[in-house]
């Protein structure tokens, strides 16, 4: 039994690297020639263009390892069904749940592996993209993100920090301008909050401290012009799938702090949290789905021997387009509050758990 195991493990284990390599190299290339046009108008080297494919792989390994999970899965097994193999270890008196007992480890495993990818090699390789393609289009890097604070320059040269900046109602919190001069502070102003109003930031709740004539002054409000519109923040500030679970939580944190809830972003957060979950799930549908002797299933695997894997490929995309159509409606209900955030992402993963599960209980031994 257990070199019939290694067997079906190696097979499987093969078919997932071949697979989930290969088609993340593809989207990756895919990828880079939909911005190839924009990155090629200034002429950069070759080996910035291969890194930027090569850094965008993991992002594609991290949301095709489910669907090459499935794959794989089924390619196996459905050509273990078809060429009578699981027939023959039935005869010969094998068990067959005993016979995929390693794989629960290995569904677990994949779990993990997903899970580390996408908070640990994703984030950090698209990190480095943000940063290849700066370094491409000559682009100066005016805004520094550190512990989840924004340092910028602004046009007089001032720096600035701010604590927290709202895209969706272009407003920072918490900002402070230090002014310079022949390389000393020469003024600091501190403001509780400063909002985008067509060509300027209106401050509120403003303190200044002109240090060099040591005189304080306080005002409502206080317009200013030597920051850049909030366009130069949504350049630089990096997207969520740059960013890893516990940046998201941090930033999250510091919303609710200033009294402002993002529903999207809960939704995310809960979303990073289950994704790599699927993993474990497909493999169990995979394996399940063509063992548990389903005779439609087996009717359409028999239509033609020839094209058995064509077909089986063409049911793993059929069941992975529903799933995502599924998993992209709820989560849209989640952003949209009809769903609350941690129930979004689960509805299609508890439905196909429960699916795949069913399937596997009707395997015969």
């Amino acid at each position: 039994m257990k070199l019939i195991q290694r067997y079906f493990i190696f097979e499987f284990l093969k078919t997932l690297s071949v697979i989930a390599l290969g088609s993340s190299i593809v989207f990756s290339i895919v990828g880079f020639v939909d911005r190839m046009a924009s990155l090629m108008a200034h002429n950069p080297p070759n080996y910035l263009l291969l890194k930027y494919i090569l850094f965008s792989v993991p992002k594609y390994i991290y949301y095709l390892l489910p669907m090459s999970v499935l794959f794989s899965a089924l390619i196996v097994f459905s050509r273990a069904v078809n060429t009578f193999e699981i027939t023959a270890i039935r005869s010969a008196g094998g068990n067959i749940k005993a016979l995929l007992k390693p794989f629960f480890v290995i569904g677990l495993i994949l779990t993990i592996l997903g899970f580390l990818i996408g908070e640990v090699v994703s984030p950090n390789s698209n990190k480095k993209i943000h940063a290849i393609r700066d370094n491409i289009i000559n682009k100066k890097k005016t805004i520094t993100m550190k512990e989840g604070v924004l340092y910028m320059r602004g046009k007089d040269g001032s720096i600035i920090r701010i604590s927290l900046y709202l895209p969706e109602i272009k407003t920072c919190k918490g900002i402070t301008i230090f002014s310079l001069k022949d390389g000393l502070l020469h003024q600091r102003i501190d403001a509780k909050e400063a909002i985008w109003q067509e060509n300027s930031w209106l401050l509120k709740d403003v303190f200044i401290n002109d240090v060099q004539n040591s005189r304080f002054t306080t005002l409502k409000e206080m317009s200013l012009t030597n920051i850049d519109s909030p366009n130069i923040f949504q350049e630089e500030m990096w997207t969520p799938e740059e960013l890893t679970l516990k940046e998201l939580i941090d930033f999250r944190s510091r919303l609710n702090s200033a009294g402002f809830k993002n529903m999207r972003l809960d939704v995310d957060i809960s979303s990073r949290i289950i994704y790599s979950s699927i993993n474990f799930i497909m493999l169990m549908l995979g394996i399940s789905l063509p063992l548990c002797g389903s005779s439609l299933y087996l009717k359409i695997l028999s239509i033609s021997q020839k094209h058995s894997n064509a077909i089986t490929a063409g049911i793993g995309v059929v069941i992975s387009v529903f799933y995502w159509l599924g998993y992209t409606l709820s989560l849209s209900l989640g952003y949209a509050g009809a769903l609350p955030p941690f129930l979004a992402p689960l509805i299609m993963p508890t439905f196909f758990l429960a699916f795949s599960l069913t399937l596997f209980r009707h395997i015969k031994e």
